[in-house]
This record gives structure tokens, C-alpha cells and sequence, in this order.
């Protein structure tokens, strides 16, 4: 019983102890210092050991006294290592201690980041993306396209499970030129990381990325450090985007960086050129670019080294898979589609069993895209000209002409490729057209797709044409009004081919669409009309191509 009095008394009579570690950069930006370990010792021994979380806060119960505060290791921050080590006095009921930059020893190390001023590292970073580039490629399914990155020399990429998903289709390009079948060794939905298998020959210049190292749990980056991922967003292929960590978690990382459609599965690099992490997905914002996620590096090990042994016996095809031309779809092909009043398009849908299908052609695209537009100004241009006292009209009239601006080319856009959208027909239910035939046809009729989009093929004459893309594509339609209701799901096609998959020496040209109904593909001809529209759409792209090549003949 004295025993338990005397314990209790000394409790009562411990100082709450409150820690926080706080740093500010060389930008006046506070950052706090998680999973510091900071010792609290009395004479030469050791009384507690604490350790801060994310918030750079620790808390403890500790008797009166005075005491030693040591932290276990520096801390590397903004080009600059901090430790500390001093005297305390513990009285009172609460103590609160701050560990600041001005209360630390402050040593130069050059190994650490340097400061986040603007160009401070412009040439790091150059470094940096000439010799990490060829660690990353895109990776390409049915659904689109993310980003991956070599892991070891035997042809093993970490992605983005939600990149591959269910896709019957997996490639990867290094560059624009070389694009080979890539197959899915395994996949981890809970924590999104997937790894892929390629023929490495086929790629002689790719190299693994290192994988930063973790011990003990700690993260292998903290708050506030700088990190830059390459990626393939959009339609781009290998750029470099940059910012800080802003929180650690122990599954991911948030960050400012810059993540769109295309960046998913992509390497997260620290400012040693190491992954910590895979850059998994983004949050907007009403104001401001919003945050980005990262998967960090340490959730994809475990399915890595699981399945490293998988990667064994034939190796997929080294053959090099059909991409997209080089040359971009010239901006003069696309003005020549804006002339005229006049613009037929029948010649780009039609029906096919119980599918509907669309021709996509740059010109027709632009066309279609700008045809309001086009409309508009030349009502206005009518009305100008025939107000003789408008001022300027004609200087009005240059300024709007319809020429389209080379803008889309210098991002990457102006494809030259055919599209072929292949989208399921929908049909009323037997239910709701008997409701709505005893109701004399008043009421809603109650929609749903005919069909599933399954895969495609297409033959130029009898030899079938590969596509560079071939898309299939979950499609959500949920439409209520008082006339119809649609509330379906099924999947349609989006596959993209040469400019050249349609040309006069075909013959004849034919589309096999497969569906979820029958093995047995539904086929359709296309008109001459249709094939001779597509051969002219790609003309001035096969002029620019010619040009291209007879100016790099002549270097």
C-alpha cells in the first residue's frame, strides 16, 4: 500500500511535457519535423525516449528535475543539418519545449537539398531528367494511358493497378519510335501498383530507377522536401514536373506536384534521383491547382520482390507494335477543311448490326469542332460588309479569319491517325413500350444498349491492319426527362490506326465488330465514298510527311 502511495504521489507530481520541432526554410515557410526521435537523459543514463508525429509534436509525463534534451540524428533540411542538445528544467505542472532553427546546431551539408529558389536548381534538375528519363515509359491499355518505370534489368515496371485495370491490351512506348507488348505479372488493387514484364532487348538504352531506401517505417522523404516525377500526361510523353511534400502518411504522400491523366503509375523522385513513391492520382479545387497523392515507394516492394521470380522463361515479343506518325497533321490541312459553306458528313457514321459507328479524321474533327464558331463570325462578316460605314470592317474581317493556330501541334496535338468509335445502338424494353402503348404512347420510354462493345478489327482488302491504339472504353449514360430514360452501362471502342490503313490499293474495306452477344463478329463494308473521303483528309499529311523526309535525306 506505501508502495502504491508513493507511486501515485510521484505521479501526481510529473510535468507534462510538450515538444514541437519546427523548422523554417530559406522561403519563411514553417515546416514541422515528424518521427524525430528526442532523448531525455538524467546524469548518463537515459529517462525517455519520445518521438514526434506528423505534426512535429511529442508528448510526455516526466518527474521534476533537470535534464539533458539530445535528438538521435540530424535532421536534413533546406541545404542544412540541425541537431540539438540542452539543458532543461522540468517544473511545475506543464513544460513546453521548442526546437527551432535558432535553438539548434546548424552545420552546411552539401548533400542536402538546396534552397526552392526559382532557378537555384535549373541546372540540377536538367541533370537530373537527362539521366532518369530512360527509366520511364508510358504505359498503354484499353482504357488510355499512365506512366511506369523500370525497377530492375530484366524488364520489370512498377505501375498504377488502375492504369492496367481488366485491359486485354498492354504495351509500352519509350519513345515515339519503339512501342512492345507488355504482359502483367501482378496487380494489388487495395494499394493500386500493378507490375508489368517487357522484352528489356527490345529497349537496349533502359535503365532500372533506384528505389530509395526505408528503414524502421520512417519514410524515405519528409514534409517540405522537393520532389519531381517524369510522366506522360495528357498527350506528352516524358516531361518533368516539380514541387514539395506537403504531408507523409503511412500509406502515401501528399504533394503540390502537378498530376493529370497520363501521369498515373509515374516515378515520384527525391533530390537524390531516388522513387519514394508512385504518383497515383490528383484533388482540385474550386481556387488553386489543388493537391496530388502518391502511392509511396514502400507499398509497392512487397508485391515486387513477391513476384520477381515470375519473370522467368519466354519473355513477351520484342517486336516493335505500330505508334503514332512523327510528323504532326500539318495546320494547313486543317484551314483547307474550313473552307466552304457547305460540309457533308454522312460520309463519317453509319450503322453496323447493332452498333453505331464514327470516322475520325483531323480535318473532320476540326471541322466538326469549329463549325459554330464558323458560323457565327461569318454572320458577322455579312453584316459588316454590308454596313459600308462600319469602321475598320475590313481589318475586322482579318482578324477573324478562320485559320486555326498552330498551338496544338507544339503541345503534341494535331494527330495524325484515323479514329474509329464504335458505340452499342438502345432499344426500349418490352415492359415499358406495352406500358406505354396502353397509355397511347405517353410517358417516358425506358432505354437500355442493345449490346457490349467487345473488340474490333479492321482489313484493307483481305490483310487486316493493325491499329496503334486499340481503345475499349467503359461508357455510363444516365439520362431521365419525360420522354426518355436511359440508365445503362456498356463499354465502346476507340481505335486509332495509320493514316494509311484506308487507301485506294484496298480494294475493298471492312470492319468486324465483336460483341458480348455472339462470337460471331458483325461485318460491314464501307462505301466508296466513305474510303475516298478518308484517303483526301490524310493528303496534306502525306505531302508534310514526304517533305519531312526528303529534308532529312538531304542532311
Amino acid at each position: 500500500m506505501l508502495a502504491c502511495a508513493f507511486a501515485a504521489q510521484a505521479q501526481s507530481r510529473s510535468v507534462k511535457v510538450h515538444v514541437h520541432v519546427i523548422l523554417v526554410d530559406s522561403e519563411l515557410n514553417q515546416k514541422p519535423v515528424p518521427f524525430l526521435h528526442v532523448s531525455f537523459l538524467k546524469g548518463n543514463k537515459t529517462s525517455l525516449d519520445v518521438k514526434t508525429g506528423l505534426d512535429g509534436i511529442a508528448e510526455t509525463a516526466l518527474p521534476p528535475g533537470t535534464y539533458t534534451l539530445t535528438t538521435s540524428k540530424p535532421v536534413d533540411f533546406d541545404g542544412k543539418r540541425y541537431s540539438w542538445s540542452q539543458r532543461v528544467t522540468l517544473t511545475g505542472a506543464e513544460k513546453a519545449i521548442d526546437l527551432t532553427n535558432e535553438n539548434a546546431k546548424v552545420e552546411d551539408n552539401a548533400a542536402a537539398a538546396p534552397p526552392r529558389s526559382s532557378g537555384a536548381s535549373s541546372g540540377d534538375l536538367t541533370e537530373q531528367f537527362k539521366k532518369l528519363k530512360n527509366t520511364v515509359v508510358t504505359v498503354i491499355s484499353e482504357s488510355g494511358h499512365g506512366t511506369g518505370f523500370f525497377v530492375d534489368g530484366k524488364g520489370l515496371i512498377l505501375t498504377n493497378q488502375h492504369v492496367v485495370a481488366q485491359s486485354q491490351y498492354l504495351a509500352v512506348q519509350f519513345d515515339r519510335e519503339r512501342k512492345i507488348a507488355a504482359r502483367l505479372i501482378a496487380s494489388d488493387p487495395q494499394k493500386d501498383v500493378a507490375l508489368l514484364w517487357v522484352n528489356i532487348s527490345a529497349l537496349p538504352s533502359a535503365k532500372p530507377a533506384a528505389l530509395a531506401p526505408s528503414s524502421n517505417g520512417h519514410a524515405p522523404v519528409q514534409e517540405g522536401e522537393r520532389v519531381f516525377t517524369i510522366g506522360s500526361p495528357l498527350s506528352l510523353d516524358k516531361i518533368i514536373t516539380t514541387g514539395i511534400v506537403s504531408k507523409v502518411d503511412a500509406h502515401t504522400l501528399m504533394s503540390d506536384i502537378n498530376i493529370n491523366p497520363g501521369n498515373s503509375g509515374g516515378p515520384l523522385f527525391n533530390n537524390a534521383g531516388q522513387v519514394v513513391g508512385l504518383t497515383t492520382f490528383g484533388t482540385s479545387a474550386e481556387r488553386g491547382p489543388g493537391v496530388s497523392g502518391v502511392v509511396r515507394i514502400e507499398e509497392a516492394l512487397a508485391l515486387l520482390e513477391e513476384n520477381r521470380g515470375k519473370a522467368t522463361g519466354t519473355p513477351p515479343l520484342a517486336a516493335l507494335l505500330p505508334v503514332e506518325p512523327l510528323t504532326p497533321y500539318p495546320v494547313e490541312g486543317l484551314k483547307a477543311a474550313l473552307q466552304g459553306e457547305k460540309f457533308d458528313t454522312r460520309p463519317y457514321y453509319f450503322y453496323a448490326g447493332d452498333f453505331e459507328v464514327a470516322l475520325s479524321t483531323p480535318p473532320f474533327d476540326y471541322r466538326e469542332k469549329e463549325e459554330a464558331r464558323l458560323r457565327a463570325e461569318r454572320t458577322q462578316k455579312k453584316r459588316n460588309r454590308k454596313d459600308a460605314n462600319t469602321p475598320d470592317a475590313t481589318q475586322q474581317d482579318a482578324d477573324r479569319e478562320d485559320t486555326p493556330r498552330d498551338w496544338e501541334s507544339e503541345a503534341g496535338g494535331n494527330r495524325a491517325v484515323l479514329g474509329i468509335y464504335v458505340v452499342p445502338k438502345v432499344k426500349e424494353g418490352f415492359g415499358s413500350a406495352l406500358s406505354r402503348g396502353l397509355r397511347n404512347g405517353y410517358g417516358a420510354a425506358n432505354l437500355k444498349f442493345k449490346t457490349d462493345f467487345q473488340r474490333m478489327k479492321l482489313f484493307c482488302g483481305e490483310k487486316e491492319v493493325q491499329p496503334i491504339h486499340p481503345g475499349r472504353i467503359p461508357l455510363t449514360v444516365n439520362v431521365r426527362n419525360a420522354s426518355v430514360k436511359l440508365e445503362d452501362s456498356t463499354y465502346k471502342g476507340a481505335y486509332f490506326y495509320p493514316p494509311d490503313a484506308v487507301n485506294p490499293q484496298c480494294g475493298t474495306v471492312k470492319i468486324a465488330i465483336y460483341s458480348s452477344k455472339s462470337g460471331e463478329p458483325v461485318i460491314k463494308t464501307l462505301e466508296g465514298n466513305t474510303t475516298t473521303r478518308i484517303w483526301a483528309d490524310f493528303d496534306a499529311f502525306r505531302r508534310a510527311d514526304a517533305e519531312v523526309h526528303s529534308t532529312q535525306a538531304q542532311k
